[in-house]
């Protein structure tokens, strides 16, 4: 599967989902690949390179895919791998547009404040563009409650949900991600949180959360819509 993780606003998480889920994909067997689509920064290519320097197992590779023929490398690359991860940078880019033309699964990780939800007029745009030239392959965009505060799940959920209605061709995952320091200290040791030890009640919960969506989106290889669950609260 090509996965894609990506938005039209930075600071969303889409690095931290990305790399949470290709390392716990990796961790159950699977060969996965990280790509690192972001033409201003490589936040992805960092996190793995410090995975790298800490020996850290098992080992994850990651590519840097970018310009007008990202498609085309998405698709030859996908061919070595069981499942190939995308992050995008936080802008409406090229390669997020060349991305979402041929991937099964295009995540889109939100906190459903006004200022993340004035994006959602551009990801339509985008979706739209990509779903004229799809054919037959019709692509839904799926909201991740992402950074959520640990206050704030009902609210945010109906948000979600609200959000998805108003704009065609989106859905709402059941899984959502509080924002915990545990996601900050695996980014320092180059790990995923569901690689911590010593694990706190509040790092259980965000281990929880990475191994729910998990199997959310790769349990049948497909993305569904569904209602109920949370991240371990």
């Amino acid at each position: 599967m090509i996965l894609v993780c990506g938005g039209v606003k930075g600071g969303t998480g889409k690095t931290t989902t990305a790399v949470n889920l290709g390392i716990e994909r990796a961790r159950r067997g699977a060969k996965v690949l990280l790509v690192d689509a972001d033409p201003d920064q490589e936040s992805l290519t960092d996190y793995i390179a410090n995975r790298e320097e800490r020996k850290a197992e098992p080992s994850v590779s990651v590519i840097q895919v970018k310009g007008t023929t990202t498609s085309k490398s998405l698709v030859a690359l996908s061919k070595d791998y069981d499942d190939v991860l995308v992050d995008c940078g936080g802008f409406d880019s090229v390669e997020l547009r060349q991305a979402v033309l041929i991937c099964q699964a295009w995540i889109v990780p939100l906190n459903p404040t006004q200022m993340q939800v004035w994006t959602m007029p551009k990801l339509k745009e985008v979706l739209d563009g990509a779903n004229a030239m799809r054919g037959d392959a019709q692509l839904t965009a799926h909201l991740l409650g992402m950074r959520l505060s640990t206050n704030s799940l009902n609210r945010a959920r109906s948000d979600l949900d609200t959000v998805a209605q108003e704009f065609e061709g989106f859905g709402v995952l059941t899984t959502v991600v509080h924002q915990r320091a545990a996601f900050e200290r695996a980014e320092a040791l180059g790990l995923a949180v569901t690689e911590l030890e010593k694990a706190s009640e509040s790092d259980r919960k965000a281990r929880d959360a990475v191994s729910m969506l998990h199997d959310e989106l790769f349990g049948s290889l497909r993305v569904t819509r569904r209602k109920g669950g949370a991240d371990g609260r």
